[in-house]
Parts: C-alpha cells; structure tokens; sequence
C-alpha cells in the first residue's frame, strides 16, 4: 500500500517536474524574442529596466534591484537604451559627483508605454485562455513558485 502511494506521489512529482521545465523553457524562448508590440524592438531585459524606471530617476543598483536583474545586466541594457536616446544619465550635482542617476526620455517613455500595452494586452489574453478552475490556483501557484525558484 505504500509503495503505491509513493509511486502515484513520483508520477505527480515527475509531471510537476515535467511542467515546471516546459514554463521555463518556455520563458527562455520568449525572452530570446524580446518584447514584440510595436515598431521599437527591446529585449526583454531592456523592458524590465525600462519599467522600472517609469515612476523616477534611479541609480543602477536601485534599477537592477527593481527590474530584477544583476547589475552588470542592468549597465548593459542601459548603455544600449541611452545609445538609442531612450535614457539619459545624470551626474549628481552635490556632494558626491560619482553618483549617477538613469531617467527615461520622453522618446522612451513613449516606447514603454507602447510596449506595456502590449504586454498587458498578451496577459488578459492568456488569463482570458484559462479555464474557471485554472484561473482560481494560477495566480497563487506561479507567485509561490517564483518566491521559490532561486533553490533550483
């Protein structure tokens, strides 16, 4: 009897493990595409960094910190969004001229706002693609298992 139980418990461990790998399989794939909507192309780094920029100029750190990437990640996508004239950098003025701060433009404001249409629109679309009883567990479940994913 037990044995069945801990073989039924495999099975749903190993589809759980199965799914799990297809989601982030899937993820890599999207994020290799970038951010489609719109005529501006940016990687999906390049989005987070952007978005977390939208309320305020921030320092690197505090724009990795917020978009959820390392920092060298967010020193990359900020070189290539102020080559492309959609952030700019600002020294500080007062007593520490070494700190630098990153603020959209508004050409870039422009390109986020076009791009998180999109984005909110594939998500309504997908939720909207989701049975009654999917739509009940799916929002717990992928917040649990990001809270989770650093032990992998």
């Amino acid at each position: 009897m037990a044995t069945a139980r801990i073989s039924a418990r495999s099975g749903v461990h190993e589809r759980f493990g199965s799914a799990l790998e297809e989601l982030f399989r899937a993820v890599l794939k999207a994020s290799g595409r970038g951010v489609p909507g719109g005529e501006t192309e940016l990687t999906l780094s390049q989005y987070f960094v952007m978005d977390a920029m939208a309320g305020e100029a921030l320092t690197v750190s505090e724009v990795a910190r917020a978009a959820g990437v390392a920092v060298p990640t967010a020193t990359r996508s900020l070189r290539a969004l102020e080559m492309r004239g959609f952030v700019d950098r600002q020294r500080n003025d007062d007593e520490d001229r070494r700190l630098v701060t990153v603020a959209l433009t508004s050409s870039g404001r422009a390109v986020l706002e076009e791009k998180r249409a999109w984005v909110h629109e594939r998500q309504r679309q997908i939720f909207d693609g989701l049975s009654a009883a999917e739509r009940a567990t799916v929002t717990g479940a992928l917040s649990a298992i990001a809270h989770t994913i650093d032990e992998l």
